[in-house]
């Protein structure tokens, strides 16, 4: 049955409706009776509120005004405002393994989603190129209390027939396969003759409207999605997960003229403004200090004319890929607000990782791109901004996606829904995508559903519920001497409370990468003080170094991690 916080987070007047429903499905469960036969039983009464996740690819955390940025988001400012913004939000540090501790509520490593494995992690579990069929994916299990559930946007979790959205439960999907495309209709990924695969419903499609550019056809499917449902008056889930602003850097004119000379300054002017702006709006705290230019990247002034002027241009084509996030947010919140589902609707924006600073190249072979400056972010064009601009995305962060370091999984955050007592705020609560599940059911009713609607038992959720948090009930979401780690491509950290032990390795599995500054050594950091990992503190704290590697032994033990082999 549904705690007694839950009944306080939804309208009080909807408490009766709440329980009967929780009542109804237990006994339609014992019944055999269907989830979709118990969601056509629901009534139009039923206030439990929509929730729509949105994800950006490869935001980051500086890349929002209301987190420093100059990129105009009012729409997703506004949200975040009025909401509320989290300073110390992680993700997995890469795209697939997010998505999948995301749909599974656990570690990815419990959650398969695993990506460029080393020889002796293939067949391991939890090392999967794709969303483990060991894990119910808590889609399932909303569809199970009545509600209705789409996808849209990239999914890079599985091919197969039993591992598309539509088979891991979705009633309405449209999915981008793999992990990057060209943002066009063309569909084109690593060369010009490599075509990306879209599936809609299980049916792989043939090819795409003229007038394609993903960001403005995931909003189109959706609003339809929803629309086309509405007459049901059942809530629903909606994951929104956009391509923008990952590689190829593309967009239309419109948007990437408005941003015509912003960046003539140079990646080391704009990392300076944002930081500058983001302590003084105190989301950076004032003292941290800056992780340096990376040593590969060379100053601004050590560019030629002729290099600043493509580099200008790069960012201001990534600026205007998340500008037309923002903008397509606005048109999903403006049809919201008319057909009066904005008020009822749970909001969560993230970014699945933190800024991507690889240089994709392609082992160097781009000869059959279009990258000249007058193409550049047009079609049959391929452009990425590399480490040098990522630097300003990340803040004051170390490194960049793919790391185990803040620069990798510290992303923007913030969470809308009028109900909330904490609106309005901003948290410095450590918060994880792992969270997402446990919280989403708790909202939906759905917390006592522990099979998946084929029978299929739910795995352990690793998260924890957000409801007693946002509802004021909890001082804090997890206690002041949490555990939680990561491992990516053979990089790893541990973190309890405060504390970070952080290992970057110099062969990852997944290659190429550039070697990371600082490999193969275990670093101490006071994130309270130093979330640049700029100053680290190992040699002068021997006993907290012990108490973390004791901390990281019991998570790879709990987690089944297997370091890629040329670490062991």
């Amino acid at each position: 049955m549904l705690q007694k916080h839950i009944l306080s987070a939804i309208l009080s007047a909807s408490v009766f409706l709440l329980v009967a429903c929780s009542k109804e499905t237990e006994v339609a469960m014992d019944s055999n009776i269907s989830g979709a036969d118990q969601a056509s039983s629901e009534t139009a009464d039923d206030v439990r509120p929509n929730i729509l996740l949105i994800v950006a690819d490869d935001l980051g955390y500086t890349d929002l005004g209301v987190y420093g940025s100059e990129i105009e988001t009012p729409n997703l400012d506004q949200l975040a405002n009025d909401g509320l913004l989290l300073t110390d939000f992680h993700t997995q540090a890469v795209c697939a393994p997010t998505r999948a501790s995301i749909l599974a509520g656990t570690d990815n490593r419990n959650a398969g989603g695993a990506m460029w494995q080393s020889a002796n992690q293939l067949g391991v579990p939890g090392y999967e190129s794709h969303l483990s069929r060991d894990v119910v994916a808590f889609p399932d299990l909303l569809r199970q209390v009545g509600y209705k559930t789409y996808w849209s946007g990239k999914w890079h979790l599985g091919h197969e027939e039993d591992l598309t959205p539509d088979a891991r439960g979705f009633d309405r999907s449209i999915a981008l396969m793999e992990g990057f495309a060209s943002h066009y209709s063309d569909a084109t990924r690593g060369t010009p003759d490599q075509i990306a695969t879209y599936v809609e419903d299980g049916k792989v499609l043939e090819s795409l409207p003229e007038d394609f550019f993903s960001t403005d056809f995931y909003t189109d499917y959706l609003i339809d999605a929803i629309e086309t449902d509405s007459e049901t008056g059942q809530p629903w889930f909606a994951f929104l997960g956009y391509t923008a602003p990952h590689w190829p850097l593309q967009a239309p004119d419109e948007y990437i003229d408005k941003y015509a000379g912003y960046y003539d300054e140079g990646y080391d002017v704009l990392r300076e403004q944002r930081i500058a702006q983001a302590k003084q709006l105190g989301l950076i705290p004032e003292e941290a200090e800056m992780y340096p230019r990376l040593q590969r990247v060379p100053a601004w002034s050590e560019l030629s004319e002729e290099e600043q002027q493509i580099a200008s241009r790069e960012m201001e084509l990534y600026a205007a890929m998340v500008d037309g996030v923002d903008q397509n947010v606005g048109r999903l919140l403006e049809y919201l607000r008319s057909t009066d589902q904005f008020e009822n609707t749970l909001i969560v924006f993230i970014s699945d990782n933190g800024a991507e600073g690889e240089d994709r190249d392609f082992g160097g072979d781009m000869s059959g791109w279009d990258n000249s400056l007058e193409n550049m972010g047009r079609l049959n064009s391929y452009i990425y901004y590399g480490a040098k601009w990522a630097a300003a995305g990340v803040g004051v962060g170390r490194e960049y996606k793919s790391r185990a370091t803040q620069g990798g999984t510290l992303a923007p955050a913030f969470l809308h829904f009028p109900e909330f007592t904490k609106s309005g705020e901003i948290s410095d609560e450590f918060i994880s995508v792992v969270d997402f599940a446990p919280t989403f059911l708790e909202l939906a009713g759905a917390s006592d559903i522990h099979e998946s609607s084929s029978g299929q038992p739910l795995q352990d959720l690793q998260g924890y519920s957000l409801v007693p948090y946002l509802m004021g009930e909890d001082t804090q979401v997890r206690p002041n001497d949490f555990t939680f780690g990561w491992e990516v491509f053979g990089h790893r950290a541990i973190r309890k409370g405060d504390w970070k032990l952080l290992w970057l390795t110099s062969e990852p599995s997944e290659t190429p990468q550039p070697l990371a500054e600082g490999a193969d050594h275990w670093g101490l950091y006071n994130l309270a003080v130093d979330p640049g990992e700029a100053n680290d503190l190992s040699a002068e704290n021997p006993e907290k170094v012990a108490e973390l590697l004791q901390a990281w032994g019991e998570y790879v033990a709990d987690n089944g991690i297997v370091l890629p082999s040329r670490d062991n």
